[in-house]
């Protein structure tokens, strides 16, 4: 089962994080319910694991102070590494928010697990809730920073603010949200749209407006590219698509390939914009999906685990063979 890990606002996704710390910290553990809502959530950063039926099964945050804290998995869901995905994914971004140190409050028996992701304790051993703790700490490198006088790669548009209202993880329920989520999406992009897409779901990639948008993309000069992956290219030749229309007659700006069976095995379906927003469907089959403006450490992953896909594949022969 896929995992994924996203930036989510308090505001919006309260709801899910109090549902799944509850269930751990005072259902399981018994920890007093004042202890737990310490009135710290407004002003955190907040971390979820939703699966690929876009279930939330875990949680972290990061306070200003450089605290990780609220880390918990839903206990049918430990053992797999979420646990350690969701800490990976909290001191990344407070790397990438400029922390030169992050700290932790480990349960004793998590020490050997927050060990192994880089913490060292830092003092004596102490009770917090009722429950043995040993503060651990992580220095952090100083982010780098290009030279002022390095030449930079012009850009199409301006990069959102990240702490404009456009970051924010945005809900997509049915197919007509999903649709008017690619479309608003594309208009983010610059250099590169990735899509992942298990058939090149026709209810979405065929749509008129979908089609439009990435057109009107991929037109606007040298640096727009659109890279599609697919795991069958069946539907798309027995039903045609205007995707695979509008790639034939722009076949040095967009690019299909067929991704090899052995590792055909995603079950989300995604549009990637640039290295910074994304649009997810953590289950192709059910249209229900979230995106974000600006959020490179999702996005970046995202393009990370396509690109890997990418090199690994190739052109569909019977795409190449098809005459529209």
């Amino acid at each position: 089962m896929e995992i994924h890990v996203v930036h989510v606002p308090w505001e919006s996704h309260d709801k899910a994080l109090q549902e799944v710390r509850a269930k751990v910290f005072i259902e399981e553990q018994g920890v007093d319910r004042d202890v737990e809502w310490d009135g710290q959530d407004d002003t955190a950063e907040h971390f979820l694991a939703i699966n690929e039926a876009g279930q939330s099964i875990g949680c972290a945050r990061l306070l200003p102070s450089g605290q990780i804290g609220r880390m918990a998995v839903l206990a049918e869901h430990r053992g797999s590494g979420i646990g350690f995905r969701l800490l990976q994914t909290v001191v990344e971004h407070a790397k990438e928010s400029g922390f030169r140190k992050v700290f932790l409050h480990a349960q004793t028996h998590a020490e050997s697990f927050y060990r192994r992701g880089g913490f060292l304790p830092a003092g004596d051993e102490f009770m917090e809730a009722g429950i043995p703790h040993q503060n651990m700490e992580m220095e952090l490198p100083i982010a780098f920073e290009a030279m002022a006088d390095v030449e930079r790669p012009a850009i199409l548009q301006a990069a959102p603010d990240p702490a404009s209202e456009h970051t924010e993880l945005l809900q997509h329920d049915g197919e007509p949200a999903c649709r008017r989520g690619i479309v608003e999406g594309v208009q983010w992009a610059n250099r590169t749209i990735r899509i992942y897409s298990q058939y090149l779901d026709h209810v979405l990639f065929d749509d008129p407006a979908v089609v439009d948008a990435l057109s009107s993309f991929v037109r606007r000069g040298p640096p727009a590219t659109l890279k599609i992956l697919v795991h069958t290219t069946n539907l798309v030749i027995s039903r045609g698509h205007r995707l695979l229309e509008l790639a034939r007659r722009l076949d040095s700006k967009i690019e299909i390939r067929l991704v090899p069976g052995e590792l055909a095995e995603d079950s989300h379906s995604c549009v990637i914009l640039d290295e910074l927003a994304f649009l997810m469907l953590p289950d192709y089959r059910d249209y229900k999906a979230f995106s974000n403006r600006y959020d490179p450490a999702q996005a970046d992953k995202l393009a990370a685990r396509f690109d890997y896909l990418w090199r690994r594949s190739a052109s569909d022969p019977e795409l190449r063979a098809l005459r529209l």
